[in-house]
C-alpha cells in the first residue's frame, strides 16, 4: 500500500498548478546558467559585477519549485538535497558550454538553498529561527558585497579613461586591484612618480612564494585597436640593483585553456617605461593568438620567488 504523501507545510502558489507556468519558470531560471553570456554583459560595469549574485534567488526559487512539485514535492529534505546536487551539477555542466565552474558560485547556490529552507520553516512550520536563517544569510551576503559600489564606480571611471588602464590617481582604483598568492598590494602616495607627486601601485613579496603579483580585470575588453601596452616601473628593494618582473594578459578563453601572453623585464631603481607588443600576441603554452577583442585579465608578476622584492608601478596605458 502506497504511503500517503504529506501535505506541504508551505503551500505552493496557485499559478503553479498549471504545468505551462511551471515549465516556463524552470526554463527561465535554468537557461541563464547554461547559455554563453554575451561579451558586453560579461564586461558591463554594473551587470557584470551583479551577475554572480543571481545564483542566490535562482537556487532559492528552484529549490522551492522542487519542494512544491515533482518527486520531492512536500519533502523538504529531498528538495534541499536535490538543490545542492543541482547547484554542483550546474557548475560542472557549464564547462561543456564554454562557461567556467566556480566554487564561489556554488557557495552562492548554497546561500539560495538556505534561504528557501528558512522560508519553509518560517512561513510553513511557523519557526522563528527560519526568519533568523534568512536574515543571517542576507547579512552575510551584504557583508561580502560591501565593495560593490566602489568596484562599480571604479569600473565606470576606468572605461571613461580608456586607453589609460590605471594611473592610480582614481580614488576608486584600490577596489580594482588584487594580489595573487601572498603578494602585498597597496596604493601609496609618493612625491617622485613619473609625473611628480601622485599615487602608484606598490607590489611586494617575501620568500617563499609561488607567483606573487597583482591582477586587474575591470577595464574595456577590446584592445584590438592598439599595438603596445606600456607601463612605468621601478624597484625600491633594498640592496638590489635589479628586480625581474613580467606582464601577462589573459583572454576569456584562457580560463579554460590555461594559456596567456606574457613578457619579462628587469626593473632598476629608476623609473623606466616598459613596452609589451600586443599586436596579435601568441600565447605562451600553445600556438593560438590571444583574442585582443575579449581580454579578461591584466597581471603583473614578481619573477624572483626566493627573495624579498618591491616594485612600484604607474601609468598603465595602451598606444
Amino acid at each position: 500500500m502506497n504511503k500517503k504523501r504529506p501535505a506541504c507545510a508551505l503551500p505552493a502558489p496557485s499559478f503553479l498548478d498549471r504545468w505551462q507556468a511551471l515549465l516556463a519558470i524552470s526554463l527561465l531560471f535554468l537557461i541563464p546558467f547554461f547559455l554563453p553570456i554575451p561579451m558586453e554583459l560579461r564586461r558591463h560595469p554594473l551587470i557584470g559585477h551583479l551577475g554572480d549574485q543571481v545564483h542566490v534567488p535562482f537556487l532559492m526559487i528552484l529549490t522551492l519549485l522542487m519542494y512544491w512539485k515533482g518527486p520531492f514535492a512536500c519533502r523538504l529534505k529531498g528538495a534541499v538535497l536535490a538543490g545542492v546536487i543541482l547547484g554542483a551539477g550546474i557548475e560542472l555542466l557549464q564547462l561543456l558550454v564554454g562557461r567556467a565552474a566556480n566554487v564561489a558560485d556554488f557557495v552562492l547556490d548554497l546561500a539560495g538553498i538556505g534561504m528557501a529552507l528558512g522560508l519553509v520553516f518560517w512561513k510553513g512550520y511557523k519557526k522563528s529561527w527560519g526568519l533568523g536563517l534568512i536574515c543571517g544569510i542576507a547579512l552575510l551576503l551584504s557583508a561580502q558585497l560591501y565593495f560593490l559600489p566602489g568596484l562599480i564606480m571604479g569600473s565606470y571611471q576606468t572605461r571613461q579613461a580608456f586607453p589609460l588602464i590605471s594611473d592610480f590617481n582614481n580614488p576608486q582604483e584600490h577596489w580594482l586591484w588584487h594580489g595573487t598568492y601572498d603578494a602585498a598590494v597597496d596604493l601609496i602616495l609618493i612625491d617622485d612618480s613619473p609625473t611628480g607627486e601622485g599615487m602608484v601601485l606598490q607590489l611586494e613579496s617575501g620568500p617563499p612564494s609561488k607567483w606573487p603579483g597583482a591582477k586587474m580585470q575591470h577595464f574595456p575588453h577590446d584592445w584590438s585597436q592598439y599595438k603596445t601596452l606600456k607601463v612605468d616601473v621601478r624597484h625600491v628593494t633594498e640592496n638590489r640593483e635589479q628586480v625581474p618582473f613580467s606582464l601577462r594578459l589573459d583572454d576569456f578563453q584562457s580560463r579554460l585553456k590555461l594559456d596567456w601572453a606574457s613578457k619579462s623585464f628587469i626593473a632598476t631603481n629608476q623609473w623606466e617605461t616598459f613596452s609589451m607588443p600586443i599586436d596579435e600576441p601568441k600565447v605562451s603554452h600553445g600556438d593560438r593568438s590571444l583574442n585582443m577583442e575579449d581580454l579578461s585579465h591584466f597581471l603583473i608578476f614578481l619573477s624572483d620567488k626566493n627573495d624579498s622584492t618591491v616594485i612600484q608601478v604607474d601609468n598603465i596605458r595602451l598606444e
